[in-house]
């Protein structure tokens, strides 16, 4: 007898689920996960006719994923609407709690390679779902044996409710610029890396009345070769726009489903997480007077802990993935979550990483202080100083290799002179932290892809490269 297909499993990772389209991300997939939406709508006492809402990202199917998906919710009572058009993750939680849905749904694998898709929850609050949503929807995937058709959303003749808040979007992206915002000309050239954010934030940004370059604007399932995801090796392009203009050009570049923000100084250098963070915090605390909390992924550089304790706010730490500083984000008294990766959320728009508004919030930093980008930086090391932070992402070759790595993690957690560490506190929030007197190293599995994250900042220059380097060897001995 033939061997029984497998059935897929299903693991929410950092933000949603993700995989490989074709192997572990199918119509299978998706419709066990739309199952396990609808069953919890309905657990958790949504209204049978609610609106759900959907959006979708440029990747390979992911209109007709995100279609299939309508018809399945159709089936289920309820009364979906989808995008008029490739949307960005954070407009789709922003039109979730404007029209009141109690959840949306993102077909999107976000920053992931182009053979990656994802399937991300967004809750009523507008931001993220909450952990104990995802663990939920999860479980009740796991169980659900759906038989949904998919094949109307290839039919061309099909009808969709859909919803297009786009003007709404813009004219709250514009209430939050700075006044000074309004008389001020900028050399910026922007990447929309052929992803989701083109048709909503090229939008947005021409309602503030600023001029600017856009590249990258049109689709590509593949995006060139390259990953959409607004780090300095995928930013070459940009790079080399900003070096070929004038003294005063700098770029910005989101990631393919808008929730995370890149930038390149008028130096042609990447400005790290860090320092957007740093800026971003200056600016609202001092220039606008807010006061809040802030909170940051465990795996966010030092400099934010500085700044936040010269500024008399509390720090609060958090696992990686999004969903956790949702839940600080909903409590009040939060000003601003951010998470290594460049993603950033404010506590007074919505729960949820906006790499826009914090582009928007950049701007108005600079316009206000009257300085370039590169100026804000050198005025952030010069008051703080400036630990220098590295993070190396190494594939894992399947699951006996990452057996075979975890096993060393805990050899170094139970010895960390092994890699010269001197140990002044681990945790173990999420990964293995070791913290010591010049910075700290973290090692932790992503929760998305088949990689080992190594993160390492030291206040020494060279020596957190030098770190994880020896670090890296231990783990990975033949």
């Amino acid at each position: 007898m033939p061997t029984p297909h497998p059935r897929p499993a299903l693991h929410f990772g950092s933000d949603g689920y993700r995989g490989v389209i074709g192997d572990t991300y199918s119509w299978e997939h998706v419709a066990r996960m739309t199952a396990g939406t609808a069953g919890y709508l309905r657990d958790s006492g949504a209204e049978m006719g609610a609106p759900v809402l959907i959006g979708y990202d440029t990747r390979f199917l992911a209109p007709y994923f995100a279609r299939a998906v309508y018809h399945a919710l159709r089936e289920e009572g309820f009364s979906p609407a989808i995008s008029t058009a490739f949307c960005p993750s954070p407009y789709l939680s922003f039109a979730v709690k404007r029209m009141g849905a109690p959840m949306g749904i993102m077909i999107t694998a976000s920053h992931n390679p182009a053979r990656y898709l994802g399937y991300k929850l967004k809750g009523p609050e507008g931001g993220s779902a909450l952990p104990d949503v995802n663990k939920a929807v999860e479980k009740l995937a796991e169980k659900a044996e759906p038989d949904y058709d998919p094949e109307p959303a290839f039919a061309f003749t099909q009808e969709y409710d859909e919803f297009d808040l786009r003007d709404e979007y813009a004219e709250v992206m514009k209430g939050y610029a700075a006044p000074a915002l309004v008389d001020c000309s900028f050399d910026l050239t922007i990447d929309f890396v052929r992803g989701a954010t083109a048709h909503v934030y090229q939008h947005a940004m021409q309602g503030l009345g600023l001029e600017f370059a856009a590249i990258h604007t049109e689709r590509d399932p593949l995006f060139a070769g390259g990953k959409p995801e607004p780090t300095p090796e995928q930013l070459e392009e940009l790079t080399g726009w900003v070096n070929a203009g004038s003294g005063t050009a700098f770029g910005a570049a989101f990631d393919g489903d808008g929730d995370r923000l890149g930038l390149i100084d008028e130096s042609g250098q990447f400005v790290p997480p860090e320092d957007i963070y740093a800026i971003c915090l200056l600016h609202l605390v001092e220039d606008r007077g807010l006061r809040g909390r802030i909170v940051k992924s465990v795996s966010f550089s030092t400099l934010i802990d500085r700044v936040a304790q010269e500024l008399g706010q509390q720090v609060v730490e958090v696992p990686v993935g999004f969903k956790h500083s949702t839940k600080e984000l909903v409590q009040p008294g939060t000003l601003m979550a951010a998470e290594e990766s460049g993603g950033f959320g404010f506590g007074f728009h919505l729960p949820e990483r906006d790499a826009l508004l914090a582009l928007i919030i950049v701007l108005s930093a600079m316009a206000e202080r009257k300085a370039q980008l590169q100026e804000l930086r050198e005025h952030i090391a010069e008051r703080f100083g400036h630990p220098h932070f590295h993070r190396q992402d190494i594939p894992l070759a399947g699951s006996a290799q990452a057996e075979a790595v975890g096993k060393r993690v805990a050899i170094i957690r139970d010895n960390p002179e092994l890699a010269g560490i001197q140990t002044v506190r681990i945790s173990e929030l999420d990964g293995l932290k070791i913290v010591f007197p010049e910075g700290f190293l973290l090692l932790r599995f992503s929760g998305t892809e088949p990689l080992l994250r190594i993160y390492c900042e030291h206040e020494a220059e060279n020596l957190e490269k030098e770190l994880t380097q020896r670090v890296r060897e231990f783990l990975f001995i033949n």
